[in-house]
């Protein structure tokens, strides 16, 4: 179903209740052994930093402020904002008559030692004990994946996490000096060990959900700035040429010196840091502003284009279809239980897999409620173990009505409306679904009558056959048409008192009575 994109027939609830004899026999035991174990990686990791941090002793701390300035030594970020405007207000403001100053201050190189205590080293060591059995875990999936292992994105986030974590520990078995790096390498470690943590979460259902809806959004948002990356590079650029060129530099004038920093400059603008009077009220009344107009008119347009028009558009992007997010994120979390299950099972020896496989399975509706062992009912609390029937809050009143559709619509058409267990959550929308097939459904009977009735009428043409109904206006009933020609009574007068024709014509008044009505 998965490899085929078959993903809606996971609803069906036999599919849901072999998933979850599977989770039951062996897949919650596995993934919160699996979670379990990474938990005491991160612990670890945590632990590291902080004592990384806290227990080092300077070694040597070389800054590299200098400039470009034949024979100017080192100047501080202060020190060649001064020379600036210095050199500006003696040559007139013309820059090109300074062109060997400039604002590039080099970073400094820290070098310190690290004091390796018995918390740091437990710690190390447990975070290379990880890395190992993770590595030897990872490479059994690329031989086992092949070239489908590069296709998923998670496993570069795990290797970009070992590389990282190694070099952050590599100055405890060595020399003991910490470097840039090192401290470079400890930030990215932090940060993927907890948001690799926000993705072993997908495997629960009550918060599993919000993670997939986070990760879907997150792909939309990528994709729409990715696209819209041309406008940031154009005010980057513009905004590079108005304001780089101050008289009178500033501090937040920095932010526009170079390109690359002119355009994260622009990006954190788009987020609503402007510093409106210091970068621009402020150097125009005091004349330090080069090209006032042309710096506002472009500002303008920013302000109009960017924080307005471009941040609407991303929450509306990611907040207008939530609910459709949330049913894809539903069915995307199946889909990944499958494959979470699939991997268990290439794995697993046979012989356990004979074990716990089983040919049918008996439902007792009320046995769940009595008989709950600890780790489902911490699950069932927490995390709402996967493939359960017990949602809590608002949800439990709709049941009836879910009940309800489960009886008036066919198994595959609940299933293909969304059958399963997340449907409670959402039975107003299916309700109105089918309130709309009943009127679209109305709507066909009402054209098949209209075409009924121009096909009547075609063949009354064809006939040559004259009614009353043909000798009066419009809107005449057809009862007052009988009584005023005595039609179909004994009145011998009347020209439709032949058998004959009244047996043609029978239907056809009968007809025009009832849309008369």
């Amino acid at each position: 179903m998965v490899a085929h994109g078959r993903v809606e027939l996971l609803a069906h609830p036999l599919s849901q209740k072999y998933l979850q004899m599977k989770w039951n026999s062996y897949g919650k035991y596995f993934h919160l052994a699996n979670l379990l174990f990474y938990s005491v990686f991160l612990f670890f990791v945590t632990l590291f930093t902080s004592q990384l941090m806290g227990n080092v002793t300077p070694g040597g701390h070389g800054t590299g402020n200098q400039t470009d300035a034949p024979g100017a030594g080192s100047y501080s970020g202060q020190h060649i904002l001064t020379l600036r405007s210095t050199l500006a207000r003696t040559k007139g403001n013309n820059y090109a008559t300074v062109p060997n100053v400039t604002t590039s201050v080099a970073p400094p190189q820290i070098e310190e030692q690290m004091d390796i205590t018995t918390t740091t080293l437990v710690s190390g060591i447990g975070i290379i004990i990880y890395i190992v059995v993770n590595a030897l875990r990872e490479l059994l999936q690329v031989y086992q994946q092949k070239w489908h292992y590069l296709l998923e994105p998670n496993h570069f986030i795990s290797w970009i996490l070992y590389a990282s974590a190694l070099i952050m520990i590599w100055p405890m078995f060595s020399s003991g000096m910490c470097f840039s790096i090192n401290y470079s390498a400890a930030s990215i470690t932090v940060f993927l060990s907890w948001f690799n943590l926000l993705l072993f979460l997908q495997r629960f259902d009550q918060i599993g959900i919000y993670v997939v809806m986070f990760l879907e959004i997150l792909q939309t948002l990528i994709k729409v700035l990715i696209v819209f990356s041309i406008l940031i590079i154009a005010f980057g650029l513009a905004f590079y040429i108005l304001l780089s060129k101050v008289s009178e530099p500033q501090v937040n004038h920095l932010s526009f010196s170079s390109i690359p920093m002119s355009l994260v400059r622009t990006f954190s603008m788009m987020l609503g840091e402007m510093d409106f009077v210091g970068t621009y009220v402020q150097p125009f009344h005091v004349g330090d502003l080069p090209f006032p107009l042309p710096s506002f008119v472009i500002l303008c347009l920013f302000m109009i284009l960017m924080p307005i028009l471009l941040m609407n558009l991303l929450i509306g992007l990611a907040v207008g279809d939530i609910e459709s997010v949330r049913r894809n994120a539903q069915l995307k979390r199946l889909a990944m239980q499958v494959v979470l299950h699939t991997e268990l099972e290439r794995k697993l020896p046979q012989m356990w897999l004979e074990m716990v496989d089983k040919m049918e399975l008996i439902e007792y509706p009320n046995e769940k409620k009595c008989k709950l062992g600890f780790l489902d009912s911490v699950l069932r609390k927490w995390f709402c173990n996967p493939f359960t029937d017990d949602y809590k809050g608002n949800v439990l009143p709709c049941r009836t009505i879910v009940d309800s559709l489960r009886t008036l619509m066919p198994l595959p058409c609940f299933a293909a409306a969304g059958g399963i267990d997340y449907v409670l959550e959402n039975t107003e929308d299916y309700v109105a679904v089918e309130l709309e097939k009943q009127k679209r459904k109305l709507r066909d009977i009402g054209v098949a009558l209209d075409a009924q009735h121009q096909l009547l009428r075609l063949i009354v043409q064809k006939m040559e056959i004259k009614t009353e109904a043909d000798d009066v206006d419009e809107g005449v009933p057809t009862s007052d048409l009988k009584a005023s020609t005595g039609m179909l009574t004994g009145n011998r007068s009347s020209r439709w008192s032949s058998p004959r024709i009244r047996k043609k014509l029978g239907a056809t008044l009968s007809f025009n009575k009832s849309i008369n009505k």
